[in-house]
């Protein structure tokens, strides 16, 4: 981006990385408000259930419902991001997640590890929020009879197996 000094860029740069660390350690402790506040209102859902979920709020409501019962432990690394123009960027993020629950009493897991592909808009207060996420799942591991749902990197939702 030509238009941004070095040390613009850097500044933005570290705020979207505190946003993508905001985001996670909310989903983490189930602060669903805060969540919501991370994400533009138009944000666009690609990685929660078999449908696209438009605003950050529908967006935090559908995962309360989802990860109710479930722990999750998030980690996000090596991002690639780049800046279209001074409000507006996109981002790749390698990632391993893994969720603990219980069905019938017995406890079970899923180890997933892929990319978080995402879409990143500077607000008129300064603010960097979502305004899209697509999860790209590389490799998934479960404890037996646990079924996961996953997204390709077409998109499509695809159930990638049974433990």
């Amino acid at each position: 981006m030509s238009d941004m000094s070095d040390l613009e860029r850097l500044v933005e740069l570290q705020a979207i990385r505190e946003l993508k660390g905001r985001r996670d350690h909310a989903v983490d402790r189930k602060d669903w408000d805060t969540y919501a506040r991370l994400h533009s209102d138009d944000y666009v859902a690609m990685s929660i259930g078999d449908k696209p979920i438009v605003g950050g709020r529908a967006a935090a409501d559908a995962l309360a419902v989802h990860m109710a019962n479930v722990t999750t432990v998030h980690h996000c690394h090596t991002p690639v991001i780049e800046f279209q123009d001074r409000n507006n960027a996109t981002g790749v993020w390698a990632m391993e997640d893994n969720l603990f629950w219980y069905r019938d009493g017995e406890k079970q897991w899923l180890r997933g590890f892929g990319f978080y592909h995402e879409r990143y808009v500077r607000g008129s207060d300064g603010q960097w929020r979502f305004t899209y996420r697509k999860l790209e799942r590389t490799h998934a591991e479960t404890s037996a009879g646990a079924a996961i749902l996953a997204v390709d990197a077409s998109g499509e939702n695809l159930r990638v197996g049974m433990g």
